[in-house]
């Protein structure tokens, strides 16, 4: 009897968890439940949009964020070594820490001194990541070193079919804590309905081959003193094996204009130090083609730790 009771308390907090936390629950910055850490794997589900990122020359102050490249941090570790990367907008449905919304920003690749008796290794990086709650932004950073930060994103259905985005990060603020997003925003684009909806069944992602494993390295992260407690350090590296599936591929025409952005006045950098590109990126022009993945499930293994 007393082995049953338990049981049934047990089973109790573990319903209680869910709906609090689970689908349907509680996954918002004004959630009061504590942030833990969610083990990975994770398996996400969503939709998004990944603009094709030319290599740059050299990479601008704005590849990370003011945490990130502050003096004395790893994360800018590694040397950079371009190939390609991609600007990816990303609106999660369902993951294991609830819905989301995501900018992600992957210059390209990096060579840095890998596991194996330091030898080199080339990979790809993310470089800077906002997303629009707390429980991913923790997790991001303690379980794969992805620099996450928080950000409001602005989602606008217009007239002619179109969608503008316009993100505004707590990071360029100048506040310490992050507590709050900015008044003007660090990047805006407008996504036009697809040019091809359906493309063939062989299509693959420019950056994440549809069931193809493909190795993310990403460096030791800083700590940040992050309103909400989001923002934790980590002191390896880390190399997760992820892989793209079940996705529906179409083309988008994606226009980025930057406006007045963040720009301050007279001048081509943000408040926070970082240049001011008219299309966001020194090797983007305005109207750019972006693959649009509808549907789809990713899949983020475990990261290989070392250092």
């Amino acid at each position: 009897m007393l082995f049953g009771s338990f049981s049934w308390a047990l089973l109790s907090s573990l319903v209680t968890k869910t709906v609090a936390n689970g689908s349907g629950g509680c996954w918002t910055n004004n959630c009061t439940d504590p942030i833990e850490l969610v083990p990975a794997p994770w398996t996400l589900h969503g939709t998004g949009w990944a603009i094709p990122l030319p290599a740059a020359l050299s990479l601008p102050e704005k590849t990370y964020s003011p945490l990130e490249r502050q003096q004395g941090s790893k994360a800018t570790a590694g040397l950079y070594t371009g190939i390609f990367g991609a600007i990816q907008m990303i609106r999660y449905t369902d993951t294991p820490v609830g819905p989301y919304d995501e900018f992600v920003l992957i210059p390209g690749a990096f060579t840095y001194s890998g596991p194996y008796l330091g030898l080199p290794q080339t990979d790809l990086r993310v470089s800077r990541m906002y997303v629009s709650q707390k429980y991913t932004c923790y997790n991001g950073r303690a379980n794969w070193n992805i620099p996450k930060h928080l950000a409001s994103f602005n989602w606008t259905d217009n007239a002619d079919g179109s969608t503008t985005l316009k993100l505004y990060p707590h990071d360029t603020t100048g506040d310490e804590s992050e507590a709050y997003p900015a008044d003007k925003p660090f990047f805006q684009a407008i996504i036009y309905p697809d040019v091809s909806p359906d493309l063939s069944v062989n299509f693959s992602s420019p950056l994440i081959p549809e069931g193809v494993p493909v190795r993310l390295n990403q460096a030791p992260l800083p700590s940040g003193s992050g309103s909400y407690g989001e923002l934790p350090g980590t002191e390896t590296w880390g190399n997760t094996v992820l892989a793209l599936q079940d996705t529906t591929p179409g083309v988008a025409m994606v226009d980025l204009d930057q406006g007045a952005g963040d720009a301050v006045a007279g001048e081509d950098v943000n408040a926070v130090g970082d240049e001011f590109y008219q299309n966001f990126w020194p090797t983007l022009g305005r109207w750019n083609a972006a693959v649009k993945l509808k549907d789809f499930t990713i899949i983020f293994n475990p990261a290989e730790t070392w250092g």
